[in-house]
């Protein structure tokens, strides 16, 4: 269930983001395409090789790339500012499940071709400079946001002290309890502001994605009162959760 939901949901919001993408825009292997903006189009071409190697050739330059295993199925032309004089190559790679997934953003100067990053996702990109970018965490999507930084030819992460829990656009999480656990007052310290009652609901409404360990839940009470809870504890506590592949 999750896989096709996320396929469709995805596929909308890339395609909604035009003009950085077309609405019958495919990934192929070649293509030619004005990339620097000169008015010349560039012969551009994709050769994957063996366990995720693949090299991308734009004009007379080349690049090496490796997907780690991944399948590289082809490349996809966006234009994530429509400001500029320049477009970008997406190149796709897949991996066994939908988490595996990466993205490749290219940028070609006229001289060289240059990573831009590597994201889960081009979720929503709508010509603005802006890449929103969400990432399947179990039970919710995590969105985050990169700007083009065409100085430093870069997507730059744009990282968030809190993220917004919803298992899909407009769609909040809720559970039910089945076993009582208490949300402490901050994320640091073990004061405790509420403990649940089993058989009441509770809205999960935010989470702390630490980079490492473990992530942490903002969650509302039955009775309006909001504190934290660790994310095994939310998992095995309650009944409900979209938990999904």
């Amino acid at each position: 269930m999750k896989t096709s939901l996320l396929a469709v949901l995805s596929s909308a919001a890339l395609f909604a983001g035009a003009p950085a993408f077309a609405q019958n825009s495919e990934f192929v292997k070649s293509a030619q395409v004005d990339l620097d903006g000169d008015g010349k189009p560039e012969a551009v071409a994709l050769t994957a090789g063996a366990d995720g190697k693949f090299t991308l050739k734009v004009g007379g330059a080349t690049l090496k790339g490796d997907a780690a295993g991944n399948e590289v199925p082809g490349f996809q032309v966006v234009d994530l500012d429509t400001g500029d004089k320049w477009k970008e190559l997406r190149v796709q790679t897949l991996g066994d499940m939908d988490d595996g997934h990466r993205y490749f953003v290219y940028g070609y100067d006229g001289k060289a071709v240059k990573l831009l990053g590597d994201v889960h996702a081009l979720t929503e990109a709508k010509g603005n400079g802006i890449v929103l970018v969400d990432r399947w965490m179990g039970f919710w999507q995590k969105r985050d946001k990169y700007t083009l930084d065409r100085k430093a030819w870069k997507l730059v992460h744009v990282p968030q002290e809190l993220y917004a829990v919803t298992y899909a656009p407009g769609e909040e999480v809720t559970a039910t309890v089945k076993k009582s656990f208490p949300l402490t007052q901050s994320r640091t310290g073990s004061a405790v502001v509420a403990t649940t009652a089993q058989g009441t609901k509770v809205k999960v409404l935010a989470a702390s994605v630490p980079a490492k360990g473990e992530v942490l839940y903002l969650v509302r009470s039955s009775t309006g009162l909001m504190g934290w809870v660790p994310g095994n504890v939310l998992v095995e506590s309650t009944d409900g959760l979209p938990l999904a592949g």
